[in-house]
């Protein structure tokens, strides 16, 4: 297994460990009310390490970037879904859009930072 599908499944298994955490369980900290820019982060990273996951499996940048956004976002999708067992969470469709605006830019720039690094390389 390549390693960089194995960080992939790593993060994947923090972010299901972190949507886990029953809500009262938080600590009260005034930058936890930023929700939805912590979804556009924690999936911003998802998106990076699924894309170079990808790279792989497929060649082709856009297929990367369909993959990684089906996959992740699908993902996300099923998290949410997820945090409704948990007690104290819930589920919300405007945080799935911030992941999936997290896994959108995470791609991008990972698929921009190997273009620039395949023509810096070929150069």
């Amino acid at each position: 297994m390549k390693l960089s599908i194995l960080w992939a499944i790593l993060y994947a298994m923090l972010i299901i460990g972190l949507s886990s955490i029953p809500g009262r369980s938080f600590p009260d900290i005034k930058y936890l009310s930023q929700d939805k820019l912590i979804h556009f982060g924690e999936y911003l990273i998802f998106g990076i390490l699924v894309s170079q996951a990808m790279v792989f499996r497929v060649t082709a940048r856009g297929r990367i970037f369909l993959f990684t956004l089906l996959f992740a976002g699908a993902f996300g999708a099923l998290d949410e879904v997820y945090q409704t067992l948990v007690p104290g969470r819930d589920n919300s469709f405007a945080d799935w859009m911030a992941d999936l605006l997290g896994v959108i830019s995470g791609s991008l720039l990972f698929l921009l930072w190997k273009y620039y690094r395949d023509q810096t390389a070929a150069g």
